[in-house]
């Protein structure tokens, strides 16, 4: 789709305010007028160049995708630079700024559309549809801001040079009160994705709106929770809003959950995806400046060829850990105990995982835990690869290394099931309802090619193996972490849902401290291959994660950046230990 998939020179580009929340180290222009935006056409401009943001190297595309990919205990990396910083938890709050700039621009141009919009001669439903947009892109922007760095100034006000740019942080309550309201105005505004073209594929819709806001409901009842409130009223909505999307039969899951990573099926896979940052590869420029992704070539690695631009490799940036790969093959998730035998494991890990690639020499290579000698797509393997890759960002019609087509998904039908099963747990346990929504993600996953094959894991849930409200919700955590593996929701996940073992832990500081801090199951240093049959030190963990996640409640909030705590004399206190 056209709609935004090349970067946007926009009509506000010369008049918005591109600040973060208090920078006054900025160009302060005077806000838009009806002279420079007075048609419908220029503010569909307007809206494309905001959606064309989240393709920012400081957010989804580079820096941002950072933060949410290596900071959790799925994924890590060994590389350099920023990922290095992150991957073994080196930031600071000089490194956290990238995010926390873009997405308060991103705030100001939503602020300064509203304003516009309420001087402008257009036809009713074309302004119904820009103000939900607005809210729309308000909200996502400070949900995600929330969720990162906690309590923020709240920006509501198109700026000018009389807005007061010294904004105290507000409370997390309050900036999820702002969440709420602004996600339940754009619902109320905006259209069903059967009536968006399929050129706008990619713009906010109905069903965008409610989806993050049962996700942010549920969000906000675990923070509450973890603080030693109930959340009764916030898992409520949660459930009210999950529901209101399954009932607009707008979205359904994919029959074949391998196909919603297929990138030449990318268009038929917003069927489930219900939002999404788009990407396309870019003809008008390389590397880090072009509106691709580059997610294709930072997943795969040396010995997988054909997954990148021009048919090219990955280059081993971001590695899954050892230990995640191999539980996803034990338990609910394997029949028997062959954890090397591809047709015993859930089909969500041959789609999600590499299970062998190729070296430029068109030798196969079987990727860990898969052993050289095993026959995979009917080649006997020539070599291994000792860390476990994602599999579900693969491109190789991209124009080089960061310019790719693979799109980043935010939200899909199958975490709505997800969201509406843990809600109603924390509301009251493996009900029947709770399962029924869950048992809903592993029907799909035991589908393949239109087809019930024989595949008998992962098998439903029942109120016999949930057992308790503790035991689901780990089963809804492990389920959780192989579908959505990749798509940028672990960390949240880890930080905002309880430990079996306290209602005040988090899921993080149980992970790190507790279950992973075992050395006895869980070496700290990585397996390498020892011959046709062995890899040592399976279910390792990457070491650093764990020295440095001692002090855990640290990182269940990134730091405010630095240039805002000094420019903003009224903005508090830095987040807890930074």
């Amino acid at each position: 789709m056209n709609f935004l998939k090349y970067k946007y020179l926009t009509l506000f580009s010369a008049v918005l305010i591109m600040l973060s929340s208090c920078s006054l180290d900025e160009k302060i222009m005077d806000r838009p007028t009806p002279a420079t935006v007075k048609t419908e056409s220029d503010v569909d401009a307007v809206i494309a160049g905001m959606y064309s943001r989240f393709n920012d190297p400081g957010m989804f595309k580079f820096l941002g995708h950072i933060m949410l990919t290596i900071t959790a205990d799925d994924i890590y990396s060994n590389a350099g630079s920023s990922y290095g910083d992150y991957a073994k938890r080196t930031y600071s709050s000089g490194s956290t700024a990238p995010m926390w700039d873009n997405m308060y621009a991103t705030i100001a141009n939503a602020n300064n559309l509203i304003d516009v919009l309420g001087k402008l001669e257009l036809s009713p439903a074309f302004e119904k549809r820009a103000l939900g947009e607005a809210h729309f892109i308000r909200a996502f922007a400070y949900y995600y801001l929330v969720r990162l760095y906690g309590g923020v100034p709240l920006r509501l006000q198109a700026a000018d040079i009389n807005s007061d740019f010294y904004m105290p942080r507000a409370s997390v309550d309050e900036t999820y009160a702002q969440i709420f309201s602004d996600f339940k105005m754009a619902s109320e505004r905006l259209p069903l994705a059967s009536k968006v073209n399929l050129s706008e594929l990619g713009r906010a819709t109905k069903g965008a709106a409610q989806a993050l806001l049962a996700q942010a409901y549920l969000t906000y009842g675990n923070q509450l929770a973890l603080k030693g409130s109930a959340g009764t009223e916030q898992y409520q909505n949660s459930v009210l809003y999950a529901d209101s999307v399954i009932a607009s039969k707008q979205y359904n899951l994919l029959t074949n959950y391998g196909d919603l990573f297929v990138i030449a099926k990318e268009t038929e896979a917003y069927n489930e995806v219900i939002f999404g940052i788009r990407f396309q590869t870019d003809p008008n420029n390389r590397q880090q400046p072009a509106a691709g992704s580059e997610y294709a070539s930072r997943f795969g690695a040396g010995n997988t060829w054909g997954v990148s631009a021009n048919g090219g490799n990955g280059d081993n940036t971001f590695r899954v850990m050892h230990w995640f790969a191999d539980y996803y093959r034990t338990g609910d998730y394997i029949t028997g105990t062959d954890p090397l035998n591809l047709d015993s494991i859930d089909y969500r890990n041959i789609k999600a995982f590499f299970q062998s690639g190729r070296n430029n020499s068109n030798r196969w290579y079987a990727v860990y835990p898969n052993l050289s000698g095993t026959r995979i797509d009917g080649n006997v393997t020539d070599g291994t690869i000792n860390d476990p890759l994602i599999a579900k960002y693969q491109d190789p019609t991209g124009k080089d290394g960061r310019n790719h087509g693979n799109d980043f998904f935010i939200i899909r039908m199958a975490e709505v099931y997800l969201i509406k099963a843990e809600a109603l747990n924390e509301l009251g346990g493996p009900t029947k309802p709770a399962l029924d929504a869950f048992n809903v993600v592993r029907t799909r996953a035991r589908t393949v090619n239109s087809i019930a094959e024989a595949r008998k894991i992962p098998a439903n849930l029942t109120a016999t193996t949930a057992v308790d409200q503790n035991t689901f919700r780990m089963k809804i955590f492990d389920e959780r972490g192989l579908e959505l593996v990749g798509e940028g929701q672990r960390w949240f996940d880890l930080v905002r849902m309880r430990s079996p073992l306290s209602a005040t832990q988090t899921m993080y500081e149980y992970q790190f401290k507790v279950r992973l801090a075992d050395q006895t199951k869980h070496p700290r240093t990585l397996p390498t291959y020892t011959n046709q049959d062995v890899y040592s030190n399976s279910n390792a963990v990457y070491a650093p994660v764990l020295i440095l996640n001692l002090p855990a409640k640290r990182f269940l909030l990134f730091p405010i950046p630095s240039s805002e705590m000094i420019q903003n004399r009224n903005f508090g206190l830095q987040n807890p230990d930074w």
